[in-house]
């Protein structure tokens, strides 16, 4: 089978597309035959050595795909012929991933296909809703009418956390700064859209909620954004960390997290467990079912266009990148 693995860490073009032989599912394992893969930013940072406690490689990246079952456990869930979703786990982090033909997975950590879905709506959705729903919903404790401010809101988990707070009630606040892509934030529900450049963010912010604040916030930026993100949330605000767009450091002003009794929490969809997963997953489908929303995708990349893909992914997209297919 066709599979882009790595075989030490350093840099992204160290991704090469193989010939290796389809994997062996191991006990209470699948083997899917993969239709569609999804990138993320965190499968780049891995090859490059920068994400915490990966597999050792040669393995595959790749962590959010859709596929079908070529072989399943006896008396499992699950057979031959059905079509699945791939949820969070050690695929493509400590073991062979999606950026593959054929990847075995844990029978605990695959989905049935939400029905009315499209493969590539499945391989899009895993990841960046179950982030997102972690950070407003179980981290957030996001309410309807609460403002919800969302940096970094084009991206995957952007886009998702954004359908899913209008799912729910809430206010939005999106920031970006592409002209464009603010102007497609607002079609998806955006109450208000912002350059997260513009050096009078925080006023005009403010001018927008009528001197308010956010309750929640779903911060992609992170590094020196982070004190903005501060100065913009409430009293008693959450502040949920879900990526690190702008850089790993940060210089923040503690009084203002102090005397506004603000949470500032990190966000590791992969610290949930298998089962955790599964019901938030089941969750987020009948949201997005009763919103009549989809997972927002980009731009799909053939299988040979890997390394394409990553820079394309690198510049910023409105919504997801995806691979495939992969057969």
């Amino acid at each position: 089978m066709k599979s882009w693995r790595f075989h030490e860490f350093g840099k992204i073009e160290n991704l090469r597309l193989e010939e290796i032989p389809a994997p062996e599912p191991g006990p209470d394992e699948a083997l899917v035959r993969l239709d569609f893969a999804a990138l993320n930013p965190a499968d780049q940072f891995l090859v490059l050595g920068q994400y915490p406690r990966p597999g050792q490689p040669p393995f595959a990246v790749g962590r959010d795909g859709s596929g079908v079952v070529e072989q399943a456990p006896p008396e499992g869930r699950f057979k031959p012929g059905d079509r699945v979703v791939i949820l969070r786990g050690e695929i493509g982090v400590r073991r062979e991933g999606t950026l593959a033909q054929y990847v075995s997975v844990p029978e605990a950590s695959l989905a049935p296909l939400p029905a009315g879905w499209s493969p590539q709506e499945g391989a899009a959705g895993p990841l960046v809703f179950l982030t997102a729903w972690l950070a407003l919903m179980d981290e957030g404790g996001l309410k309807p009418g609460q403002t919800v401010l969302i940096t970094g809101a084009s991206g995957g988990v952007g886009t998702a956390a954004l359908m899913l707070a209008k799912a729910v009630g809430a206010r939005v606040v999106a920031l970006s700064r592409s002209e464009a892509k603010r102007r497609r934030l607002q079609e998806l529900g955006a109450d208000f859209t912002f350059d997260s450049d513009d050096p009078d963010l925080i006023e005009r912010v403010q001018e927008a909620l009528g001197g308010g604040r956010a309750d929640v916030v779903v911060e992609n930026l992170a590094g020196p954004f982070l004190q903005k993100s501060i100065y913009l949330t409430g009293t008693r605000g959450r502040i949920c960390v879900v990526g690190l767009l702008a850089g790993l450091s940060s210089e923040i002003n503690i009084g203002s997290i102090l005397f506004k009794q603000i949470h500032i929490i990190g966000i590791a969809v992969g610290n949930t467990t298998p089962l955790e997963a599964q019901e938030t997953w089941q969750k987020i489908v009948r949201t997005l079912d009763q919103s009549g929303q989809r997972p927002l995708i980009d731009r799909v990349f053939a299988i040979e266009q890997v390394q394409e893909a990553f820079a394309y992914m690198s510049k910023g997209p409105l919504g997801k990148v995806l691979v495939g297919p992969m057969n």
